[in-house]
């Protein structure tokens, strides 16, 4: 997994769009950006991650590991998420992006509140990738019920 993170940042533009770890790295990015949005990590937040990701895409833990340290990295490094929003536009189902804003939901409210920050970050992340304003509602609902 490592190794195709590392072709994905080195790629020229148009190269390796649709390779997994690509798609994986943008999600995970998303999900960092959440949990940094109140401008704290918070352990359950990073928890929730972990979680979301390896059940997501069935992640070893060095591969969550890489995963989330390469994305923290990213989320960090990064001003603009334009590169992760059009990887998520570009392959993602419909249903896949309303179970990535399901999982946006859930690392805001994984520390037991959702920060005003963290919940206008997930309705333009929602708006960006274009998931109704209907099923917007519907993946909070689902994440606050999971919590």
């Amino acid at each position: 997994m490592l190794e195709r993170i590392k072709r994905f940042f080195s790629a020229e533009a148009g190269e390796l769009r649709d390779d997994a770890a690509a798609l994986h790295l943008a999600a995970a990015v998303l999900l960092v950006q959440v949990a940094r949005a109140d401008q704290t990590y918070d352990d359950a937040e990073i928890e929730r991650i972990r979680d979301l990701l390896a059940r997501e895409w069935s992640l070893d833990d060095d591969e969550l590991d890489q995963l989330i340290a390469a994305a923290r990295k990213l989320a960090e490094r990064e001003v603009s998420l334009h590169e992760q929003i059009n990887q998520i536009n570009a392959n993602f189902s419909p249903q896949q992006k309303f179970d990535l804003v399901r999982a946006l939901w859930s690392v805001a409210c994984a520390d037991g509140r959702i920060h005003r920050h963290e919940e206008l970050l997930v309705r333009r992340l929602a708006d960006l990738i274009y998931v109704s304003h209907t099923d917007f509602i519907r993946a909070k609902h689902l994440a606050l019920d999971q919590t």
